[in-house]
């Protein structure tokens, strides 16, 4: 059997296993779950039941308030208990879950409450015709008798469900007990069945395998005999393999026959190789001692026509260095011109500034020294409001004074008194702080005025000083232009000797080219000769490593059994 087909079978088997354990475990689910509802149903109704109950007590809890207030509300309050009780038995009639005799109990506690409730409504109606003691006598009479007999029914039905639901809770567990049993049971024998598939299965494959591969590590290690051919009973992928193993070992034996001959003939090639070899490395070594003769006598010359090459460089940068010395006193020459006549028309904006500035000051000067009067002016008025406030509170002391004489009659007359002397001392502390800014004011602007007159004597100054300079500008240009002219004159000179020193290092280095190019020559020739001898050498190293390897390889070879 093949190995696909083994496999199929196998996951086919796991397959129905997993199959039945699963339609076991969704059967078990299911009921479970339907248990578990028809649990909570009875649950619920036992739920119902209480809170029935509870609302039959409020109606008659809201109707004895009623009887003792006879407030409104009572009457919504029971109006409302008794939409809900209707509402709660209608909905336990459709439980389906309900035995028989439940829905029997249920129907009957419904025909009770309607007697119940019309005893509850007629002594309303009695204590709103004032009928006290009626109403009274019906409500603690067969009110609650009534009440009573709902009450007997409603415990007996909560107790017999309570009673079913203990039973249905044991006999739930007991089947979930069992089914549980089943399930590892049915898991167990899964498993078991397919590990004894597995190992068989296993066993099928692996066996042949560790055959083939005990072969291989023969062979691997160099020792392998590979005149045996291997020998599988089974058929299918491992029968397969077999056949293209024993293939692979006759196309090896075929191939490690011809490696043994060909393994023969380098080692007997590497020998004549060798002996070529060290025959070429002499004739070389003799080369390269020539060529090198004859390099250093170029590195030689070499070196003097560099040396002449380097005082002509040097006199041709001394001279092209003066000619740009000249050319860069030119150049700061004109700056400087440009620069002096930039500095005479800033000197001339300078000259018209300062005389604008000192206009400027003049009238700051002029406007200080009024400000200062008006200051002494504001001065005068706060002194004057200082005086006001003084005989104001004075005039107000006195009338409170007078006020306090006339008594209750003079006691309005006294707030206002003090009222105005406030808003004297108040104007009294004003003024002194209107005072206090004046004087701080007026001593700022005393030594505002002092420093303005001290700008308008430096401006001055420096409109006098500004002139002058105008002039020195103007004689530094005159002087900057002659000097420029000079200059233009000495670069000129110096240009045409840098000149000729350009071609006279030009020519000196055409020579230093030929002579290098020689040199190069001698050099390119000796590092040849010396690579083929490293070359060589190389030869003949890799033919002694060649001789070795193919001793190695007829050690090798001679570990297998080819026949």
């Amino acid at each position: 059997m093949k190995i696909r087909t083994k496999l199929l079978s196998c996951f086919a088997f796991i397959i129905v296993l997993m199959a039945v354990l699963g339609y076991f475990a969704w059967d078990h689910t299911n009921n479970t779950r339907a248990a578990y509802t028809e649990m909570l149903q009875d649950n619920a109704v036992q739920l119902q039941l209480r809170e029935f109950q509870y609302k039959i007590v409020g109606i008659s809890n809201d109707e004895r308030g009623y009887l003792l207030t006879k407030e409104q509300t009572y009457l919504d309050e029971i109006a409302a208990k008794d939409k809900e009780a209707r509402e709660i038995m209608n909905a336990m009639l459709l439980n389906p879950t309900l035995t028989d005799e439940n829905r029997k109990q249920i129907e009957q506690l419904k025909t009770d409450y309607d007697p119940f409730f019309a005893d509850s409504v007629k002594a309303r109606a009695l204590m709103a015709q004032g009928k006290v003691q009626e109403a009274y006598a019906l409500h603690f009479g067969d009110e609650r008798d009534a009440r009573k007999s709902m009450d007997t029914l409603n415990s007996q039905m909560i107790t017999s469900i309570s009673q079913e639901l203990d039973g249905d809770k044991k006999q739930r567990e007991k089947e979930a007990d069992m089914q549980n049993m089943i399930m590892a049971f049915l898991v167990g024998t899964a498993l078991l069945l397919a590990a004894i598939l597995g190992i068989l299965l296993t066993r099928s494959i692996v066996k042949p395998l560790k055959v083939i591969n005990r072969q291989l590590h023969g062979i691997a290690e160099g020792r392998g005999d590979l005149s045996t051919e291997l020998t599988i009973r089974s058929k299918g992928e491992l029968a397969d393999l077999a056949t293209a193993f024993n293939k692979m070992l006759a196309n090896l034996r075929t191939i490690l026959t011809k490696a043994v001959s060909t393994a023969n003939q380098v080692a007997g090639s590497s020998e004549q190789l060798s002996a070529s070899a060290e025959q070429t490395t002499r004739a070389t070594e003799h080369i390269v001692e020539a060529t090198q003769f004859i390099s250093v006598r170029a590195d030689q010359e070499q070196e003097q026509l560099e040396e002449a090459i380097r005082a002509i460089k040097q006199m041709s940068e001394d001279i092209s260095g003066v000619s740009t010395g000249n050319g860069e006193v030119a150049k700061l020459a004109s700056s400087a011109s440009d620069a002096s006549k930039q500095g005479a028309i800033s000197v001339n904006e300078m000259l018209h500034e300062m005389e604008t500035i000192h206009h400027t000051v003049r009238e700051t000067t002029e406007v200080m020294q009024l400000l200062e009067r008006q200051s002494q002016q504001i001065g005068g008025i706060t002194e004057m409001i200082t005086e006001v406030a003084n005989r104001t509170n004075l005039l107000a002391l006195n009338a409170s004074i007078e006020a306090s004489r006339a008594g209750e009659h003079g006691r309005g007359f006294a707030v206002v008194a003090l009222e105005i002397r406030k808003l004297a001392e108040q104007s009294k502390l004003s003024a002194q702080q209107i005072t206090e800014l004046i004087e701080d004011v007026r001593l700022r602007v005393s030594q505002a005025a002092a420093g303005m007159t001290t700008v308008s004597a430096q401006a001055a100054s420096g409109l006098v000083r500004t002139k002058q300079a105008n002039h020195m500008f103007q004689s530094i240009e005159a002087s900057i232009e002659a000097v420029s002219t000079q200059v233009s004159d000495i670069s000129q000179t110096t240009s045409e000797l840098s000149e000729s020193g350009r071609r006279v290092v030009g020519m000196a280095q055409s020579v230093a080219e030929a002579s290098n190019q020689v040199a190069a020559s001698c050099q390119n020739n000796s590092a040849a000769t010396e690579e083929q001898l490293a070359t060589m050498e190389e030869i003949s190293s890799s033919t002694m490593e060649l001789r070795r390897l193919a001793e190695d390889l007829n050690e090798m070879l001679q570990g297998f059994k080819l026949n």
